[in-house]
This record gives structure tokens, C-alpha cells and sequence, in this order.
């Protein structure tokens, strides 16, 4: 944790020291009016309230004694509520003023971490530069050809020499070697342990070679290899592992909305897991939650079980009545202790029960597990199992969204439909397994090349959808026509060989009055078009004069 982010937490303590006496005094008067006027049990409630905020706050500021006696005098008087029964008021109060001058020597604020040690990083993030080490041209240039289809930067060597010279210009994300090649191994070997000397982090190595038994993949393990292929190489396969090696696939941060009537205690929550580099929302009123689910569109909800206008448990309640919440989890955070109170309260909408005080490192492990399985199940959900890309219905769902959005904006938009040429063909041929490696590269391609705010679906087998939002009919025919151009270009491997595929692409913009159907419709006859003249074409329906350009 930060020096800075520790600083944060200890003046948030300090704040709630100073705003102590204040609530004791608070709590003090309806203390005095329960057992020196009458016996109110709406006052009762209210006390209890105000005391277990009070015992949750200050046990997560280290103010033990604080927690203890505020947790006493509040099981006090719910035992009292649910008993019916007057309590004796006793030396509670007196306890409780006595604690609000005493704190934990070492409150639970997270120990600083020791300096990391400085990593070598040869080269900034956003260099996709690769070198391909080959001594056949042919093989180099279609190998690099395809490679910077899917945005990779490719320096090609034919030589151990020639990349030699090379590393002395420049450090690349990955080195792919040919183990085929005339090089001698050993030397191969040699060169990649003189590459790596002295980095923290080193290059990743992939290696190509046509043999598949296991000593040779021994050897290359041995060599410093982070992954082999066998020849013929299937170039989306590779590209996945490229991905991976060269941190191009980057973790969004988890979204945690943070609901506690208490808000120096929801500054704190919040502070912890946005030093784990956790988004955070913090709402105080219940009544602003059903808006904020809709803007923030939270991985989680952390949930207080006590605040005074809305319990945790009926916010819980009205957040599942509407389906599209249901599934998203619900903990609660409370310094409730009792068992049988924490089962109800989960029983009534909640996940999981986390009991103030909490500390930090356990409250960004708990949050994390938790929103890292809920967004891997809610992906079987929404996203097409062979591609990752958006499945049928979601992609429709977000189309009417982004034709509502556009229309009411005024702004540009427009939709594809794309289908892989001779699909079935493509299947009878080679077979399915080639098939699904075909749709994958293409729904690959589709994903690098597009922007973030674009929208990628798999709407049923070989076809596409595409939403390109802020594009009008002219760029996204432009882009999309690259894209076509570029998906041709890529050899896909079958054990009859390398072959080529192609894809036909309908376009369609919104008008006024358009719907996300209509869209579909248009797109659709739009593809039909491009089918019927030849395939391996992009044909717009806003203005058919555009694929002429």
C-alpha cells in the first residue's frame, strides 16, 4: 500500500477521533430519555442504530474499547425489542465515555510495503514489435505478412548474426525462432541466454519446428522457449499466445459499489480497494441506488445491513426484482457477530457476510474472489463460448441501445453484418475443428482491429455483427473493407495444408425512426447483395455508390 493511500487512512482516523465525542453525546441523550423519561422502543431502535454504526466505525479505526462497549450497549437493547422487555440501563454509558478516549496502540491501518525493486522495461507497452528469426524468405514474409494483419510490428532475420545486430538497436516484446533452420541449436541456445542476461523480466521466446516428439520440446524448454509450434503454423493459435506473452490482454478493473449510511467508514472501504486498483462508487442515500446501477454497472455491491431510512436487507430485496440484477452479488459488510442474524440477512438478497472490523488485505481478497467469479460466470452467460465475443441476444440487446442512443444524440452510427464465405465448404473440406479455427481467427482479427467502444458479437455460427459507434456509412466502410482485405490474407492450417477464406459484409446506418431490427434487416439484405455478387465484399445499404470507391 502507498505512502500516500496510508496518509489517506490515518487522516480518516483522525477525522472519526474528532467526530467521537459528538456521537457519544448523541448517543448519550436518547440513553438518558430510554431509562430516565419512559421506556420508547421507536427510541430504542434508533439508539441501536446509532450504536452499531458507531461499534463498526470505530473498530475499523482501532478504537477497540470504543467497539466493545458500543456493541454491548446495542445487543442490550435489541435483546430488549425482541423480548419486550425494559432493560436495566447499568454503568453502560458510563463504559462506553470511558473508551472514547482510548485507541489501539497500533490501529489497523496496512503496513507499508517494501520499495519494489526497479524492473527493467526495454521498451514501452505500447511496441508490438516482434522479431522473426527464419533463413527461408518465403516462409519469413508470409509468416510476418499475416502477423501484421492482427497489428504486430515484424523485423525480419534471417541469421543468428543478423539478430545480433538487431538487439544491439533495438529490444523487441518476443523473439520467435525457427528450430529447423541451419543454425546450430546450441547456438541458438547461447544467444537466447546472452538475450536474457541480466533482465528481471525476460523476452518471451516462441519456438517453431516440425517435429512434435517430446525430446525436442524438452529441448526448447531448455533453450528458454515460452512456447513451441509445430509446422505448418496455425497462425491464430499463435496470435492467442502472442497475446498472452506480450500483455496485450489487459484485466479491466473491478467495479465495487459501496453502500454505508456511514461516510467516513465508505471513504475507508473505498480507499483500500481503490489501492488495489479497484473503481469504486459510494453511496450514502439508498435512494439513489437503482440510478447508480444503471451508470455505474457495479461487479459488486458491498452492503451495510443497518442504516437508518432503508435496511440492507429490503435494498437488497428491491435489487433483485429486477432480473437484470439478479445474478450480481451482494455482501454484506456490518459489524453484526450474531450467526443467526447474518443467515437471515443473507437470506434476503445478500451473498456473503463480512463482519467489521475487516482487515484491508481481507477485504481486497474477499471482494476480489468474489467479483472475479461472478463476471466468469456471468461471461458463460453473455459471451459466445468458442470466441468470447457477445452471443446473439446480448449483441441485439446492445444494438437497440446504441440506435436509441444515436438517434436521441444526433450522432453517427453504423451496424454490420458479416458471414465467412463458403462456411460449409470450409467444414466438408478440412473439418469442423478447422472450421472453429477459422471463426476464431476472423472474431480474433475483429477484436484487435476494432476500437474499445465498438461492439463485437457472434450472432450464430459463421456470422458477425459489428456496431461501430460515432462511424458514419464512408469510415466504417473503409474499415471494415481493410478488414476484409486483411482476413484474405491469413493462411489457416488444416493437414491438407495452409488455405485461405474470405468474408462478405452487409452495412446499414440508422435513420430517424429506426429501430435495432430494422437495422438487422437492412444489414442483412445488404449481405445478401454482396453474396450475390461475388462474395468477398463489403456492400452498404446507407449508399451503395461507397463499395464503387
Amino acid at each position: 500500500m502507498s505512502e500516500a493511500v496510508r496518509e489517506k487512512l490515518k487522516g480518516l482516523r483522525k477525522v472519526f477521533e474528532g467526530q467521537l465525542p459528538g456521537k457519544i453525546l448523541q448517543i448519550e441523550k436518547l440513553w438518558e430519555d430510554l431509562f430516565q423519561d419512559r421506556w420508547d422502543p421507536r427510541k430504542a431502535g434508533e439508539a441501536a442504530l446509532l450504536l452499531h454504526t458507531l461499534a463498526g466505525t470505530a473498530g475499523t479505526f482501532g478504537f477497540t474499547a470504543v467497539r466493545t462497549a458500543a456493541k454491548t450497549m446495542e445487543t442490550l437493547l435489541r435483546t430488549a425489542l425482541r423480548d419486550g422487555e425494559v432493560p436495566a440501563a447499568g454503568e453502560h454509558l458510563a463504559l462506553l465515555k470511558e473508551a472514547c478516549g482510548q485507541s489501539d496502540e497500533n490501529p489497523p491501518v496496512p503496513a507499508p510495503q517494501k520499495p519494489a525493486p526497479v524492473r527493467v522495461v526495454p521498451i514501452p507497452p505500447e511496441n508490438d514489435e516482434i522479431f522473426l528469426v527464419h533463413d527461408d524468405p518465403l516462409v519469413t514474409d508470409s509468416l510476418a505478412l499475416q502477423l501484421r494483419c492482427f497489428g504486430y510490428q515484424v523485423s525480419t532475420f534471417a541469421t543468428l548474426a543478423e539478430l545480433t545486430t538487431g538487439l544491439k538497436a533495438a529490444t523487441p516484446q518476443l523473439i520467435i525462432f525457427d528450430l529447423s533452420s541451419q543454425e546450430d541449436r546450441r547456438a541458438v541456445a547461447n544467444t537466447i541466454a546472452e538475450i536474457q542476461q541480466g533482465r528481471e523480466a525476460p523476452v518471451p521466446v516462441i519456438f517453431l519446428s516440425g517435429r512434435s516428439d517430446f525430446n525436442s520440446r524438452l529441448e526448447a524448454i531448455r533453450s528458454g522457449g515460452h512456447a513451441y509450434f509445430v509446422k505448418p503454423v496455425d497462425v491464430g493459435r499463435m496470435v492467442d499466445r502472442l497475446d498472452v506473452l506480450t500483455a496485450r490482454r489487459t484485466r479491466v478493473p473491478f467495479r465495487i459499489l459501496i453502500v454505508d449510511d456511514e461516510p467516513l467508514l465508505a471513504d475507508y472501504h473505498a480507499t483500500v480497494l481503490r489501492q488495489a486498483e479497484m473503481i469504486t462508487s459510494v453511496i450514502i442515500d439508498p435512494e439513489q441506488m437503482l440510478e447508480t446501477l444503471i451508470d455505474f454497472r457495479p461487479d459488486l455491491i458491498l452492503m451495510d445491513v443497518y442504516m437508518p431510512a432503508c435496511s440492507g436487507m429490503e435494498l437488497a430485496n428491491l435489487i433483485r426484482q429486477d432480473e437484470t440484477y439478479i445474478d450480481i452479488p451482494i455482501v454484506y459488510l456490518s459489524s453484526e457477530t450474531d450467526v443467526s442474524r447474518q443467515l437471515v440477512a443473507m437470506s434476503r438478497g445478500g451473498d456473503d457476510f463480512l463482519t467489521k472490523p475487516i482487515q484491508p488485505e481481507h477485504l481486497i481478497t474477499s471482494v476480489t474472489l468474489r467479483a472475479d467469479r461472478y463476471r466468469t460466470l456471468r461471461s458463460f452467460m453473455l459471451y459466445d463460448g468458442l470466441t468470447g465475443l457477445l452471443n446473439h441476444t446480448k449483441t441485439k440487446e446492445q444494438l437497440d441501445i446504441e440506435v436509441s442512443r444515436a438517434l436521441r444524440q444526433k450522432t453517427a452510427l453504423s451496424f454490420a453484418m458479416i458471414d465467412i464465405d463458403l462456411f460449409k465448404s470450409v467444414n466438408d473440406t478440412y473439418g469442423h475443428p478447422v472450421g472453429d479455427q477459422v471463426i476464431k481467427s476472423l472474431s480474433r482479427l475483429l477484436k484487435q482491429r476494432l476500437r474499445a467502444t465498438d461492439t463485437v458479437g457472434r450472432f450464430g455460427g459463421e456470422e458477425f455483427a459489428v456496431i461501430l459507434t460515432d462511424t458514419d456509412a464512408t469510415a466504417a466502410y473503409r474499415i471494415l473493407n481493410k478488414l476484409r482485405e486483411d482476413f484474405a490474407k491469413i493462411r489457416h492450417a488444416s493437414r491438407e495444408g495452409l488455405f485461405p477464406a474470405t468474408f462478405s459484409c452487409g452495412l446499414a446506418c440508422p435513420t430517424p425512426g429506426s429501430t435495432g431490427a430494422m437495422l438487422i434487416d437492412e444489414a442483412d439484405k445488404a449481405l445478401y447483395a454482396a453474396k450475390r455478387s461475388g462474395r468477398n465484399r463489403v456492400v452498404c445499404g446507407c449508399d451503395i455508390s461507397l463499395e464503387e470507391e
